[in-house]
């Protein structure tokens, strides 16, 4: 009775126990083949699988940045002391995503950069300045821009932030060896729903993947225009999280189950903080009031 209910109470909730099941009909699947889809898709000279591994992650980086500039100061406190507080901790998010970034292109280009240096001072400072800058660029400049897309980027960067914990702690837990570097006759390959413990493999979710599928929120800036346009970026980012599993299967890096386990992550978690954040304040007078409010 409670799961019928639950069904009928909205469209998301049909969305979630649909994508529930899947999840655990695929979880079931990738458990007996998880093994025979990695040799059957494996090829270590891929240019492309070369090419995501190196750049594959900037895309939802970028992505983190920009719905954490979006939210910028826009958020509503009782006191300046939790709005201070707030800032800080967007900013020093920003700057490692930032870090990252750099860290990614370095490493392609077989750069080794210290970054506790005196080299690397210059450097902080300037991810910094650009940090902030961008964070005033949204205020200012794009001002209309933040305000109107307020409510995407709460469910943005909420989504961002819950699922890359999940994603990461998993990784450190669960200590599942990649298949490229699985021993000769695969003696060491372990079934998705046997943890490890900490041994130091991270394939166990997948982290591109999950930089992949975060994108799909983009979908909610197209809510208020022609609802081609919606199902246009749903799709394209839907299309992009599916290609970029793949190509980490065929990297070696992960798993099926890998990337399902990060696609189920995020999205599971994007629909819960849709339904809670995004409808529910989009359809409140009060929640119009506030956003209004912000505007005058």
């Amino acid at each position: 009775m409670k799961i019928k209910k639950f069904w009928r109470e909205s469209t998301v909730n049909k969305i979630l126990v649909v994508i529930l099941g899947l999840w655990i009909a695929l979880a079931i699947i990738f458990a007996f083949y998880d093994l025979a889809i990695s040799k059957a898709l494996y090829n270590a000279s891929s240019q492309v699988a070369g090419t995501i591994q190196a750049f594959g992650e900037i895309p939802g980086i970028l992505f983190g940045l920009f719905a954490f500039f979006t939210l910028g100061t826009n958020l509503e406190f009782n006191g300046k002391r939790y709005k201070k507080t707030f800032f800080i901790c967007e900013l020093a998010i920003s700057i490692f995503l930032m870090y990252y970034i750099l860290n990614l292109v370095l490493t392609y280009l077989n750069i080794n950069f210290k970054y506790v240096s005196l080299s690397g001072v210059p450097v902080f400072l300037g991810i910094t300045l650009l940090s902030l800058f961008g964070f005033y660029l949204f205020k200012t400049k794009l001002g209309n821009f933040q305000k109107r897309n307020y409510l995407f980027a709460k469910v943005g960067a909420m989504t961002f932030v819950i699922s890359a914990f999940i994603v990461e702690v998993l990784k450190v837990l669960w200590g599942r060896v990649r298949f490229r570097d699985l021993q000769q006759g695969f003696s060491n390959f372990t079934a998705w729903y046997l943890p490890q413990g900490i041994t130091g493999g991270h394939s166990f979710p997948s982290g591109h993947a999950y930089l992949a599928w975060i994108l799909i929120p983009l979908f909610l800036l197209a809510v208020n225009k022609r609802n081609i346009w919606k199902w246009i970026v749903l799709g394209l980012t839907l299309a992009y999280g599916i290609f970029i599993s793949i190509e980490r299967i065929i990297a070696g890096a992960h798993y099926a189950s890998d990337v399902l386990f990060s696609a189920g992550i995020v999205t599971i978690t994007f629909l819960v903080i849709y339904k809670r954040y995004f409808l529910k304040d989009a359809n409140s007078p009060t929640g119009k009031f506030k956003i209004a409010r912000k505007g005058n």
